[in-house]
């Protein structure tokens, strides 16, 4: 860390005379951090036959030696870089001085860098990159003292007198420097840059990390946004990140860009603004699900300004502006607009696409519930033909709008609403009406609708006490699974509509309750099947200190059945966590071929691995498990 402070190793040898004459005048024993200082002043006093002078705080007369001698009055002069050839190059020419010179050093020594390098050799020398093992006394020495020493420099920080020496000293940066390719100091940097946000020295490294590439780690920093060179890099690679991502990584990325975006008023205008623009061109359109978002992110507290930007950048027209601004809309709002979709120059259908009113308008019609049981059957098909339009109408290049599509898609929802409207479609009808909810389910709007009315099924009847049978999969699932397996852009809503159903508190026999749960972890399986890995994953993984042992042992069976190389690193560290915990159980619950493929898959480690705590678990379950 302070290798600048002596190129020369041969200073650090021991010179008795000189070592003698400065442990009198210091008034310390020798120890590591005063050997550094005496082989330093050993080569002074050896190359200018000085080996006697008084140690006195001086000031000096002399114009010539002032400035000499008040450079090497600051604390530890003698270790800050350049400081010796200065010394050198004045006692070369100077004929007299020198004395107040020597002096001066040695008044000035602390001895506080020798103590750090010390420090950090003590620290470093615990450092074991090959493996890590929190019960090893020497990598837990490592932490400890890292941990320490961060403590002292969080409390003795002081942003005011570092910036002061930046401003002075440019070069003071330099040192500092050399610890941005290291990982524990990034974090330190960023823990102290969140405290001393207008530290101008941590702002400048906060830049110089950047330039460095590590562009991921300072994406949720208030500085970050503070230079628009950084936050154009955060941003962009956020943009990169989630247009590469797949739909079972999108959930996991896009609350990186709300953070990013909504540190500062400027700096949500300036995202959705960017996203405006990436809209409008050709493909861009699936944009518009990260401007949402960004809504969803900020809405609490700043509804005008979400609101008021949302008009600006949509720029509606005046004939249904004043009926979209507000979700939900009125009644009256809705028949406004109909009557402006169902004209001969319908608006763009992009001014319908918002998700909320599209689920707003579904949610209308296929959940019944106290404020729309009263609701007349032609607002019920306004409702339906606005959503027909939203999804099927298509908005040409020349400005044209292509509704042919449009009484197809009204058609196939208004039978599906008259399917599963009828008398006893909730209970003991359900049978009857599923082979015509099949011929409805390729449309996409109508899948959707189909999913907020199994939710509505299982959830709000008693579908599940009068049906439910361990041998058999309820056919609300297979439905729910057929949508999956037909529109993937779509198994998020799955998704969610399963793990609502393995939350609720059903007031069923125990018996009951785990055989239900055991079939809703079958149906999130055939989701993995599908290739919706991580989403379920995670959720497992969150759920595991609430699950029943058994369940969870099954699911890790299930999963470790199915699946093979090569493995993402995510998904590998999510079954590792999943299995350590209950390594002995698993063991002993599982047959020979079980085991063999657990042993197979502790050894396919992906290669990018190199968590610390992945590898010792992996270790551990080894000799649990036994090697292939």
């Amino acid at each position: 860390m302070f290798n600048n402070f002596y190129q020369n190793q041969k200073l650090l040898r021991d010179d008795p005379e000189v070592t003698e004459f400065l442990k009198s005048k210091l008034g310390v024993n020798l120890d590591g951090t005063e050997r550094e200082f005496i082989g330093f002043m050993s080569s002074f006093l050896r190359q200018y036959n000085v080996l006697s002078f008084d140690i006195n705080p001086i000031d000096p007369s002399h114009d010539a030696i002032r400035k000499t001698v008040q450079r090497v009055l600051r604390p530890d002069s003698l270790f800050e870089p350049g400081i010796q050839d200065a010394v050198r190059d004045y006692l070369e020419i100077a004929t007299e001085g020198s004395t107040a010179i020597f002096s001066s050093l040695v008044v000035s020594y602390r001895g506080y860098p020798s103590r750090a390098n010390v420090l950090m050799s003590m620290i470093n020398a615990f450092a074991d990159p090959s493996s890590y093992n929190p019960d090893d006394p020497t990598a837990r020495g490592r932490e400890e003292g890292f941990e320490c020493l961060k403590k002292v420099l969080k409390a003795k920080y002081d942003a005011k007198k570092i910036d002061e020496t930046l401003l002075t000293n440019g070069r003071s940066l330099n040192p500092v420097l050399e610890l941005i390719d290291k990982a524990e100091w990034r974090k330190m940097i960023y823990e102290l840059s969140e405290k001393n946000p207008d530290s101008q020295f941590l702002n400048v490294l906060i830049q110089k990390i950047a330039d460095r590439g590590y562009v991921g780690e300072i994406k949720h920093l208030k500085t970050a946004s503070t230079y628009i060179g950084v936050y154009s890099k955060v941003l962009l690679d956020q943009f990169n990140t989630l247009l590469n991502a797949d739909d079972a990584s999108l959930s996991k990325f896009l609350p990186d860009l709300v953070k990013t975006a909504s540190q500062h008023p400027h700096t949500y205008l300036f995202v959705q603004t960017l996203i405006k623009r990436l809209i409008q061109v050709p493909n861009g359109y699936p944009l518009r699900k990260l401007a949402k978002e960004l809504e969803k992110g900020v809405i609490d507290g700043r509804n005008d300004l979400v609101i008021t930007l949302r008009n600006l950048l949509s720029a509606p027209p005046t004939t249904i502006a004043a009926y979209i601004v507000h979700i939900p809309p009125t009644p009256g709002d809705v028949v406004a607009l109909h009557r402006q979709y169902n004209s001969a120059t319908p608006p763009s259908p992009i001014f319908l696409r918002d998700p909320q009113l599209l689920y707003w308008l579904l949610n209308n019609i296929f959940v019944p519930s106290e404020k729309n049981k009263n609701l007349k059957q032609d607002l019920k098909e306004k409702y339906l033909y606005l959503a027909a339009f939203a999804s099927s109408a298509k908005e040409l290049t020349n400005g044209e709008i292509d509704s042919s599509q449009v009484e197809s898609t009204f058609t196939t929802l208004k039978k599906l609403e008259a399917a599963v409207s009828k008398k006893g479609a909730t209970t003991t009808e359900f049978g009857s009406i599923v082979k015509e909810i099949l011929e409805y389910m390729d449309t996409p709007i109508a899948s959707m609708a189909l999913i907020f009315w199994i939710r509505h099924l299982l959830r709000d009847t008693s579908f599940y006490e009068k049906h439910f049978k361990h041998h058999e999969v309820p056919t609300p699932h297979l439905l729910l699974e057929e949508i999956a397996f037909r529109h993937p852009y779509q198994r998020t809503h799955v998704f969610n509509a399963f793990k609502g159903e393995f939350e609720n508190a059903w007031k069923l026999t125990p018996e009951i309750m785990f055989g239900l749960r055991q079939q809703l972890l079958d149906r999130m399986i055939y989701l993995i099947q599908l290739g919706f890995v991580i989403q379920v994953m995670s959720y497992i993984e969150k759920q595991a200190k609430r699950l029943e042992e058994k369940l969870l042992i099954y699911f890790i069976k299930r999963v470790v059945q199915m699946i093979g190389p090569p493995y993402s690193k995510d998904f590998y560290c999510i079954m590792i966590k999943l299995i350590e915990p209950n390594d002995v159980v698993l063991e002993a619950q599982s047959d020979s071929n079980t085991r063999i493929l657990i042993r197979q898959f502790l050894t396919d480690c992906p290669q990018s691995l190199n968590d610390k705590e992945i590898f010792y678990a992996i270790t551990k379950l080894k000799k649990c498990f036994g090697s292939v």
